[in-house]
């Protein structure tokens, strides 16, 4: 195994903290913003519906790139983002 193709700390810590959904949820409230994207790009990909809604609902920046992630849309993952969305719209969530 070469140095190149050894995952950085970030990454490896970004895929541990997805392995552990509650974990990364509870998190959120404390991740620094850059990470944020990321790590969203991430849950997105590798379907992580539950860490995708509380995600969102807790989304740091006033847009959400969504669009440029469905290459091939999956109903599970676009319908967290949806959730995560309507507790984000509705307002049953705490602010950063």
């Amino acid at each position: 195994m070469s140095v190149d193709s050894l995952p950085t700390l970030f990454q490896w810590a970004r895929d541990n903290l997805l392995k552990e959904e509650a974990l990364a949820i509870s998190a959120l409230e404390e991740l620094p913003i850059h990470i944020f994207p990321e790590m969203f790009k991430v849950a997105f990909t590798d379907r992580h519906t539950k860490v995708l809604i509380a995600m969102v609902s807790a989304w740091p920046f006033p847009c959400l790139p969504v669009g440029t992630l469905i290459e091939d849309p999956h109903l599970e993952t676009l319908k967290a983002v949806l959730d995560g969305l309507n507790v984000l719209v509705t307002g049953k969530v705490h602010s950063r």
